[in-house]
């Protein structure tokens, strides 16, 4: 019998603690050790949804934010503070953000990745009407969790980033149709349906499409508008999203499971 210990690396497990326009907050977590992945909703917030989840705060070991939209960093104070860990952010989006010198903030430069305990950060570039907004793959060894939610229109850098993941959490924001019958003044539907506004249902479906027959077992759709989308319509994208990514790269691709993210309550990606 072999008796040697395996030391391959704990997998990566991702839980939403909420997505929407009310608060965005992830945990990206492995063994003993996580991340979080912006701060959109209270400190209290985030340790009791954590708790909810099993998972402990102690083990966060920083919190990476995407852009300082006040959705994804009005606990970020707080929280930091509260739990003594650092702040990444690009050094632009740290002055844009008030922290009164409360946090220690730790600058990135998007395309750079960097090490946060066990993990390997890789921060990308997307496009948001944010002064230099990220998204965020997280690894250990060859598991990779990434995040791309906040983002007006689709690319190639996006795509690719996202291939190299097994899990993935990414933007289905609104029904176009929806959208324009919907409640927003003009100039605020404008400002969702531009280019550095946030992700339709179809723009996202493109994006979930390309994943077919990359590295991506899972998809969690996230950031879903409460006003302008439904989660019936999102999924129905979705779906007909791996099926056209299906007859693309043929049946036998690997199958991608969805779930969507929760805006009230914690969303478990399980293994």
């Amino acid at each position: 019998m072999n008796c040697a210990a395996d030391n391959s690396p704990p997998p990566l497990r991702l839980v939403n603690l909420g997505s929407g326009s009310r608060g965005n907050a992830s945990v990206v977590f492995a063994g003993e050790d996580s991340v979080l992945v912006d701060c959109g909703l209270s400190c209290k917030q985030i340790l009791l949804r954590m708790e909810s989840a099993g998972l402990d705060p102690s083990t966060l070991r920083a919190v990476l934010i995407t852009h300082e939209h006040s959705d994804h960093v009005s606990g970020l104070r707080v929280t930091a503070r509260r739990l003594g860990i650092p702040a990444y952010m690009t050094p632009a989006c740290a002055g844009a953000v008030s922290l009164r010198g409360e946090v220690e903030v730790r600058a990135f430069t998007p395309g750079e990745s960097f090490p946060v305990g066990p993990f390997v950060v890789e921060p990308f570039r997307v496009p948001h009407d944010t002064v230099d907004p990220v998204g965020f793959v997280v690894g250990v060894g060859e598991d990779r969790v990434g995040i791309a939610t906040d983002l007006g229109s689709v690319n190639r850098l996006v795509i690719s980033r996202l291939q190299t993941c097994r899990v993935v959490l990414l933007e289905f924001n609104h029904d176009v149709e929806m959208l324009l019958s919907g409640p927003y003044p003009w100039h605020l539907k404008q400002r969702v349906r531009s280019r550095h506004g946030h992700l339709s249902n179809a723009q996202a479906a493109e994006i979930l499409q390309s994943l077919v027959g990359s590295r991506v077992e899972q998809v969690l759709l996230g950031h879903l508008s409460e006003k302008n989308n439904r989660v019936e319509l999102a999924l129905a994208a979705a779906h007909d999203a791996l099926e056209a990514g299906k007859a693309l790269h043929g049946s036998g691709s690997k199958p991608i499971r969805l779930l969507v993210a929760e805006q009230a309550q914690p969303t478990t990606v399980d293994n």
